[in-house]
């Protein structure tokens, strides 16, 4: 990317394509991705329906069927025409598909329930998955049958580090996030970091004294210095990766009503670590400044950035190499830098 990120070019991305799929079909969008070179964009829909398209000349390209089996958490693999994807109907396999010839490559079989969260490692074609089996599974792209299994309480969020060595498993239910090195998965977290959650002493609270307890993604910086912990409740956390004290709260953004349907995060670092970027119900997106701020704060939002009218965006992910990103609730949003 050689745009550069601050405050003032940020606030220059305008959105210029919005997709909605037929009213006959119109269900939340469950996940968003991309590819690792920014090229495409992968989304999954409580429709049972994936959509790819070109994120470069924001294009649609094609819809992938998957309504015998359902489809969350669809993922690219390394390669740019390959995917996988959780199961949401006749079983919990995680399948891997082309998706240039819409032919399965493999099935990964294990998990004894839904599957919440997939992860690609960024170091090799190995990849973590959650579900509501209270496991995590590591798998390889080439066995179908898991590597390594990580027992959990709850289905949890996962989030691996840009070195790939070292991943996050977060718990809802006993408010920790447990750090994992790849590669020594025997000795348990090597860290464990603690969400303090805050007492309601009136009837009357904001979002600062509710629990933190509505998750629904873990992400590093690219720059190896943050882990943020999403929430659709209006607040975001800012962790530091390596010691794990909590560093921000990021408020001043209206929560998102609870719904059925799985999410993939309100909230995303851009590509240089320093701002994180956080979707808000009532049409804005909202934009916090990291760099240079004194820790253990309370951030709002340094400015926002107008979404598309007719929108109501909730999921929100930076394109890792080009200069823009995408937000999704029933649409899919395209924002680009736009420098008039």
């Amino acid at each position: 990317m050689s745009l550069t990120i601050s405050k003032e070019n940020l606030q220059k991305f305008k959105a210029v394509k919005s997709f909605k799929v037929q009213e006959k079909e119109l269900t939340p969008i469950t996940s968003i991705g991309f590819d690792d070179y920014g090229q495409y964009l992968l989304t999954a829909s409580a429709n049972d329906n994936m959509h790819l398209y070109d994120s470069v000349s924001c294009r649609f390209i094609n819809t992938i069927a998957s309504k015998k089996y359902g489809c969350h958490s669809a993922k690219f693999t390394h390669a740019q025409n390959e995917c996988i994807y959780s199961s949401t109907m006749k079983s919990f396999d995680i399948r891997h598909l082309n998706l240039e010839t819409n032919q399965y490559l493999r099935y990964f079989m294990g998990h004894d329930a839904l599957v919440s969260d997939i992860q690609m490692s960024p170091l090799n074609d190995t990849f973590l998955s959650a579900s509501y089996d209270e496991s995590v599974r590591l798998w390889d792209l080439r066995v179908s049958k898991a590597q390594a299994l990580i027992p959990t309480v709850v289905p949890v969020c996962i989030a691996y580090d840009p070195s790939g060595l070292v991943f996050a498993l977060g718990n809802p239910e006993s408010f920790e996030i447990g750090l994992y090195n790849v590669k020594q998965l025997k000795n348990g977290p090597f860290l464990i970091i603690k969400i303090q959650q805050q007492t309601e002493t009136t009837t009357t609270t904001t979002n600062n004294s509710k629990k933190f307890d509505q998750w629904n993604k873990l992400e590093f910086s690219n720059n190896g210095k943050y882990l943020l912990v999403s929430s659709s409740m209006g607040k975001q956390l800012i962790f530091d990766a390596f010691d794990g004290s909590q560093l921000f709260e990021l408020t001043g953004t209206k929560p998102f009503p609870l719904r059925e349907f799985m999410d993939s995060g309100s909230a995303c670092f851009t590509p240089d670590g320093d701002f994180v970027l956080g979707t808000d119900y009532e049409g804005k997106i909202a934009l916090w400044n990291l760099s240079d701020q004194i820790s253990n704060k309370t951030l709002k939002p340094q400015t926002t950035i107008q979404a598309v009218p007719t929108s109501s965006p909730r999921t929100i992910a930076f394109n890792p190499k080009y200069s823009m990103f995408v937000t999704a609730d029933e649409c899919v949003d395209f924002y680009v830098y736009d420098e008039n």
